[in-house]
């Protein structure tokens, strides 16, 4: 299968940077409930074909922006070479809530707009987290629920802790409170109710 000229992706990458500038220009002005395609087209300069060559709606753009938004923070963050380790998992969960004390602390969010960081957030960590526990050597080991799973309820742990805290008033920091979340994650509560458990 052929592949498309370098001039073309860069094309398409350029089309996509003037639109995702034109969208939060407007999204400063006038919010993300106000805006038209017909406005974003207008601001970067392009067809309305063209925006719907890239996106199907306004929502699918935002979703993109917050997307990859958080995958950068993540690769400027984590090491290069990230992989299911106790440090790394740590500096995860940190970075992620510092991502939404930011977010918390520039405005509160738009109804229509904070379920999308949520979802787009939600998925983010838990892929993340599923090629780590796949790579790792300790998922050769017999799980008792599937690898998937695993990622999946990590994933809303870490992202439900983020929230709480951040819109908490308190003074707990960020390294602290990913110190509770990794110990919850690795630990568990089996030590506050040993009885309970099968045998």
């Amino acid at each position: 299968m052929a592949t498309p000229p370098k001039n073309v992706d860069r094309r398409a990458q350029r089309t996509r940077q003037v639109l995702w500038q034109a969208f939060l220009e407007i999204m400063q002005e006038k919010g993300f409930t106000a805006m038209s395609i017909q406005e974003i087209t207008e601001r970067a300069n392009v067809h309305r074909g063209t925006f719907y060559a890239h996106f199907a709606d306004k929502y699918a753009l935002l979703e993109a922006i917050i997307r990859e938004e958080f995958r950068d923070l993540l690769t400027s963050t984590l090491p290069s070479e990230s992989q299911w380790e106790r440090k790394t998992l740590h500096l995860l969960i940190e970075t992620t809530l510092d991502y939404f004390k930011s977010m918390h602390r520039q405005c509160p969010p738009l109804d229509i707009i904070d379920p999308l960081v949520k979802q787009v957030t939600q998925e983010e960590l838990a892929t993340l987290l599923y090629i780590w526990l796949k790579k790792s050597r300790r998922t050769h080991m017999r799980w008792q629920i599937p690898v998937e799973m695993v990622a999946q309820l990590m994933s809303w742990t870490i992202l439900g802790a983020a929230i709480q805290w951040s819109q908490d008033t308190t003074t707990m920091s960020s390294e602290q409170m990913a110190q509770n979340v990794l110990l919850m994650l690795l630990e568990g509560v089996t030590h506050l109710a040993p009885d309970a458990l099968p045998e």
